[in-house]
């Protein structure tokens, strides 16, 4: 007998009410990944973006899946309170409860540590025979990023532009203090087989998408194979790099060739001490103005239609 599984995207209102504002709301990758990690033999699978859709609760559900960021975390032990007094069991994962599992667990039934594609199918088996463990934790063994299932994006509804959300590689090959990956993933950067992000690229059908990479570049060797093909496809895409990356003209002419429309970078400081106090040293303060300058070179010397203003740089 089939069990009832819904996965729920997270978003209080306050965060709704931000990103409505946005144009580049793509949705978060994270549950419609999952979902490709389901048995439809023994669940049947809903998804909820909170962007878009209200939840209705009910007690319909045999288990209910919430990613938890420290943003959302308040409001996804709302959610979870009220399923639960439905009767419904709830697991919750994602950096939240990743970094705090002992907080969250007061909320939920199950938690899910760490990257979850070892995790992940265990759990779902484990609940579907009612065995289920209380916690999963990834600890031992790196998962691979090879063979991963392309993401139900079937299952993604109201969102016929945004929906296109894919990942290359995971994690980063810098140190950074602040930065918090190294204790949500693996401190190991690790690359998708380039054709498996090939197919999952060609398999969504708007033209635009996003890289959901924590630094698209940090195998450059790596991402300008991957480049070389994403040209044939003919798709607009966007990621998310280190600003030292970008000064190599090249890399950033293979990117826009492969229809690359924008990067997120971040300068993070103007001051020299304060980045090597957070061991961002990788950032060269001197050297802001000529790599911004790299980039708009590289985009107004391919006919890129680009407005910039005169900014002036004080540091």
């Amino acid at each position: 007998m089939k069990k009832n599984i819904l996965l729920i995207t997270p978003e209080n209102k306050e965060i709704n009410k931000f990103r409505k504002k946005q144009v580049n709301n793509f949705i978060q990758i994270t549950m419609p990944y999952l979902a490709a990690f389901i048995d439809e033999s023994k669940y049947n699978i809903f998804l909820i973006d909170e962007y878009n859709e209200k939840i209705l609760f009910k007690n319909t559900y045999d288990v209910v899946a919430i990613t938890v960021n420290t943003c959302n975390a308040n409001h996804c032990y709302e959610i979870s309170s009220k399923f639960r007094k439905l009767g419904v069991k709830i697991v919750f994962g994602g950096p939240h409860a990743t970094l705090l599992p002992e907080e969250v667990s007061k909320y939920c039934d199950y938690v899910i540590i760490g990257e979850g594609e070892i995790t992940w199918p265990q759990f779902l088996d484990d609940f579907y025979n009612n065995r289920a463990k209380t916690i999963y934790n990834c600890k031992d063994i790196i998962p691979s990023l090879k063979g991963i299932p392309v993401p139900r994006r079937d299952l993604i509804k109201k969102r016929c532009f945004t929906k296109g959300a894919v990942f290359s590689t995971r994690g980063c090959p810098y140190h950074c203090s602040y930065c918090n990956l190294k204790q949500i993933y693996f401190d190991q950067f690790r690359v998708r087989p380039i054709q498996e992000v090939i197919e999952d690229v060609s398999s969504i059908k708007s033209r635009y998408f996003v890289f959901w990479d924590d630094n698209f570049f940090g195998d450059q060797e790596y991402s300008v194979r991957l480049m070389k093909q994403l040209a044939k496809l003919n798709k607009k895409w966007a990621a998310q790099v280190t600003l030292e990356r970008c000064q190599n003209e090249e890399l950033l002419k293979l990117a826009r060739k492969s229809g690359c429309e924008y990067l997120f970078v971040g300068l993070e400081s103007f001051s020299e001490k304060s980045l090597k106090s957070v061991n961002k040293e990788i950032n060269n303060v001197d050297r802001y103005r000529s790599i911004t300058n790299i980039i708009h070179n590289f985009i107004v010397n391919l006919g890129y239609k680009f407005s910039i203003k005169n900014t002036k740089f004080k540091y």
